[in-house]
């Protein structure tokens, strides 16, 4: 009866090698460590960092019709991150310009 178990187990093996190995030869496998681009790196932190800005600037007008803060707080705070996210957009520009400069183009 074990003789039985054996050849079961022998057939099972082989079936999912007949299947498996047509199935998974043709995965490409990823690297688990890529290299670091600093460009790249820098443009999503960018990215953030002006999604952030934005948002402080949504709050910060609900802060005034919330009536938190005053009109003269909120107009300085305003300038202040409307400044920062005018350098946070030139930076993106910038760095998309260097971009499309250094990336060679296809031809077709």
């Amino acid at each position: 009866m074990e003789f039985v178990h054996f050849l079961e187990l022998i057939f099972v093996v082989a079936v999912l090698l007949v299947i498996g190995i047509p199935l998974f030869g043709k995965l490409q496998f990823k690297k688990l460590v890529e290299a670091i681009d600093p460009d790249s790196d820098e443009y999503k932190h960018l990215l953030v960092r002006k999604e952030e800005t934005l948002i402080s600037i949504k709050e910060l007008e609900f802060d005034l019709g919330a009536e938190k803060i005053s009109e003269k707080d909120y107009q300085d705070l305003r300038i202040k991150l409307e400044s920062e996210a005018n350098q946070i957009i030139e930076s993106l520009d910038q760095l998309e310009q260097a971009r499309k400069k250094n990336k060679p183009t296809k031809a077709r």
